[in-house]
């Protein structure tokens, strides 16, 4: 059923909400989170990608230590999507137009804080376990991605 493959149910869930949040772990060994706009490229399957600042807490975090968790969820919390992996930041002009048009009008506050396009990096989650939680129905799906 489409309803209960992770993927599929991700891949809705990032087209209506955009926003997840990442979970990095810091230099001290404590995990830390932070919401984040995110978004998937048709011809990457199996990455995730969102923007930061090159020199920003979280792209140093990635330098120490590049295990990540994402959770996505729908408003009535009655879905969940987590995803895990590694990620790392990516300096490419390219890459950074395409994950900039896949963002959209999701930037418009990171702008606000962040108005130097230079200093603009694309972090690359390459997702390697993905798991569906829909609490009303008290079902997990897990899924490990092969690369």
């Amino acid at each position: 059923m489409k309803d209960h493959d992770p993927m599929s149910v991700f891949r809705s869930l990032l087209e209506s909400t955009s926003v997840g949040i990442l979970t990095t772990i810091g230099q001290e060994g404590y995990p830390r989170s932070r919401w984040m706009a995110a978004a998937t490229i048709a011809r990457e399957k199996g990455y995730l990608y969102c923007v930061s600042i090159a020199g920003a807490r979280k792209v140093k975090d990635l330098e120490t230590n590049d295990k990540v968790e994402w959770i996505f969820q729908t408003p009535s919390l009655d879905t969940v999507v987590r995803l895990r992996g590694r990620a790392v930041a990516i300096d490419n002009p390219r890459l950074k137009a395409e994950v900039l048009e896949a963002l959209g009008s999701s930037l418009e506050n990171f702008w606000r804080v962040n108005p130097d396009p230079g200093r603009l990096v694309v972090i690359e989650t390459a997702i390697e376990k993905i798991s569906l939680y829909k609490p009303m129905e008290n079902s997990v799906v897990d899924e490990e991605l092969t690369r």
